[in-house]
């Protein structure tokens, strides 16, 4: 009695409705794994099987019970058990299975069927048990996993044909496999081949939904899992329509739609522009504490940042923070709520971050984003104190990039001397130093007029071994041009190459027009030579210049030859290239022409 008790326990643990229990209503559905990891590989029903044909010690009957069972709990609780296994070895242990499999691999479809026919007729010739739905589910997941998702849908028709009953298992793993191809089928390419790849996908997802209403119509519920790789599969595509229709589905199926679900749901709208439903969505699932991605985390805090929705940011943040995977959204943030000062607010927030695990790199950013907010609200003492607070009251060291912000709000506030104090500090603390804590003072001395001290600046550049930025150098050569020293803003020029640094306009543009004021027009072209050469595309700024030292010289033929040229490389003429041309005429006699051109720009240029 006791031994015929184990065997139909035995049996009890291989019939469907324990897979339907254990694998995918347990917590491991929590996960999110996909449906070919989620089977227990080492739950091996076979292995029982054996043992009840061995010695008929009913104490061994009832171990080898309890193992079973015991696997089968430890599996619904949530995670694989430790044990290792082999899944090739699982499906040797069946040698019908290892022979299907076998044919598989070898890509031979057209024998996998004829033997999978001549199994089926064996079996009922033999009277030996047949193939069920678990054996069936092995062979899918492994074949799945060593060969390809292509082989999931090929095996579920032949378990079809053979009559098994059927259960959520090899349902979910069919459908999961058919959309991740239908994933996978990118854009690749453009043409009939973009169009073929992009009805590809669609069959393959269309085969899954309607596998998951056969199912359904079966009487054979999908769960989380089931439902998932569908769900994921439409936001991108904006398929509003099937996504509500399964969303109804889910709610009669009893499957829960939360987590993963919302966080789809508001992927969805935004994909279809319906901002304000994400929005609701969004701000729903963090009141109700969901599991929402960092990605959406981080958009919809750079999207309250910049529409200066400071109040909604203070809600959202202490939520957030603690959770969050990335330093992406922080940074507009914080810089949002030092723009409408809220200090308290800041430091707050950042003692949370750091609190909740915050990287070093996460915690800079922040604090970044903070003083470069608070630097824009134009209260130079105020952003000082708040750098000295943080500092101070969170704990967190200022970077370098603090110290380069407050330095620029310093000159920008015309106090050189708090900057070059700054400077100074970050030199004794060992911070590193860049050109972007040395050009806000070249830029002041060269706006006012103070070039020696812009030189000057750029020689402590160099004893401290940081190398000048293309903003350095044409700050300088500006320097040089309103000097009228030309020969050493070309000299410049040359350095910059020397050094590695690639020139860009607002370096070649001044050149130009300090060499056509003084009506150097050779130099001027070869400038452009140079520009062009190096790749540097001339704008409507460096036309206008060159127009301008034409008319210096009056060379009203290289005039119409550089604006024709202009419009050539598809650079538009403004107010001022038509200005400089109607002086090249004026200058050159041609008033009637001038006329012409000057008129045209009034009624056709924004001045």
């Amino acid at each position: 009695m006791m031994m015929r008790r184990g065997m139909l326990l035995q049996g009890a643990l291989r019939a469907a409705s324990v897979w339907d229990c254990k694998l995918f209503s347990s917590s491991v559905v929590r996960q999110g794994c996909p449906a070919v990891e989620e089977l227990p590989e080492s739950v091996h029903v076979e292995e029982s099987h054996e043992a009840s044909a061995g010695p008929s010690d009913s104490n061994l009957q009832r171990s080898g019970i309890r193992n079973v069972v015991k696997k089968v709990k430890q599996y619904g609780r949530g995670g694989r058990p430790s044990v290792e296994t082999n899944s090739k070895i699982e499906l040797i242990q069946d040698p019908r299975m290892m022979k299907l499999f076998n044919l598989v691999k070898e890509g031979n479809f057209e024998e996998l069927k004829a033997a999978h026919e001549r199994l089926l007729k064996e079996g009922a010739n033999s009277g030996e048990k047949g193939l069920d739905v678990y054996l069936y589910s092995r062979l899918m997941t492994q074949c799945v996993r060593q060969v390809g998702n292509e082989t999931a849908l090929p095996i579920f028709e032949l378990m079809v044909q053979s009559g098994v009953t059927l259960n959520v298992v090899p349902y979910t793993i069919v459908i999961r496999a058919l959309m991740d191809l239908a994933d996978d089928e990118k854009f690749h390419h453009s043409g009939q081949q973009g169009l073929k790849e992009v009805a590809k996908s669609e069959a393959l997802a269309s085969k899954g939904l309607e596998l998951l209403h056969e199912m359904r119509s079966r009487g054979i519920r999908p769960n989380e899992l089931t439902y998932k790789p569908i769900m994921s599969w439409l936001p991108p595509r904006g398929r509003d329509a099937q996504f509500q229709e399964l969303k109804e589905f889910m709610a009669v199926d009893g499957v829960p739609f939360t987590g993963v679900f919302k966080f789809y749901e508001i992927r969805l709208a935004l994909k279809v522009g319906d901002l304000k439903k994400a929005e609701r969505l969004y701000i729903q699932a963090k009141k109700e504490n969901d599991n929402i991605a960092s990605s959406l985390d981080a958009h919809f805090l750079s999207t309250f940042s910049q529409a200066d929705r400071v109040d909604d940011l203070i809600d959202l943040l202490p939520k957030v923070l603690p959770v969050m995977n990335s330093d992406k959204g922080t940074a507009s943030a914080f810089q949002c709520l030092g723009k409408h000062r809220r200090h308290e607010a800041a430091l707050s927030f950042l003692t949370l971050l750091k609190k909740s695990g915050g990287s070093v790199e996460q915690l800079n950013r922040a604090f970044v984003g903070y003083i470069l907010g608070s630097a824009k609200s134009n209260k130079l003492d105020e952003t000082l104190k708040a750098r000295s607070d943080v500092e101070e009251q969170c704990r967190i060291e200022a970077p370098p990039e603090v110290y380069n912000i407050l330095i620029d709000a310093c000159c920008k506030h015309g106090h050189v001397s708090r900057g070059l104090d700054l400077l100074d500090e970050m030199q004794q603390k060992g911070k590193k130093l860049s050109p972007y804590a040395f050009n806000p003072f070249i830029c002041d001395f060269a706006r006012w007029g103070m070039h020696e001290e812009a030189f000057e600046m750029k020689a402590a550049m160099g004893r401290l071994g940081v190398q000048p930025s293309v903003v350095t150098y044409s700050t300088l050569i500006n320097c040089c041009v309103k000097l009228g020293d030309m020969e050493r803003a070309y000299s410049l020029l040359a350095e910059m190459k020397t050094n590695g640094i690639e020139p860009n306009a607002h370096c070649y543009n001044p050149l130009i027009m300090g060499f056509g004021s003084q009506e150097r027009l050779d130099r001027a072209l070869e400038v452009l030579k140079e520009m062009l050469a190096a790749g540097v595309q001339p704008d409507s700024y460096t036309y206008s210049m060159l127009i301008f030292a034409c008319s210096m010289v009056r060379n009203e033929d290289k005039a119409v030859e550089l604006f024709e040229g202009m419009l050539q490389r598809g650079v538009q003429p403004n107010a001022a290239i038509y200005s400089a041309m109607a002086s090249v005429f004026a200058r050159c006699g041609n008033l009637e022409r001038s006329i012409e051109v000057a008129t045209f720009s009034f009624y056709n240029c924004q001045w």
